[in-house]
């Protein structure tokens, strides 16, 4: 092959190089939320777990309402988000 092909092919290697690093990229970090969204399943039914135990124990619904994480309640809207959503 000549000089010139393979200077080419050395750039397209190089390029596809650098877009399969990104790529790696991606796949590392949709593992990493995967991961992090099956903990979290995993978490929220351990503390289910732990109200419906603490039910049968003799607390009332109203009491451990009271000391729920604030995760267990809907989250606020952002000002900006109700705002800017009516602008459009």
């Amino acid at each position: 092959m000549s000089d010139a092909a393979n200077r080419i092919l050395e750039q397209l290697q190089a390029q596809n190089d650098l877009r399969m690093q990104a790529a790696t990229d991606i796949a590392q970090a949709v593992a990493a939320r995967v991961e992090a969204e099956q903990q979290l399943d995993q978490a929220k039914a351990t503390e289910k777990q732990a109200f419906t135990a603490a039910l049968k124990k003799g607390w009332t619904q109203s009491e451990l309402n009271k000391i729920g994480s604030p995760s267990r309640r809907r989250p606020r809207k952002k000002a900006d988000e109700t705002t800017s959503a009516a602008e459009s």
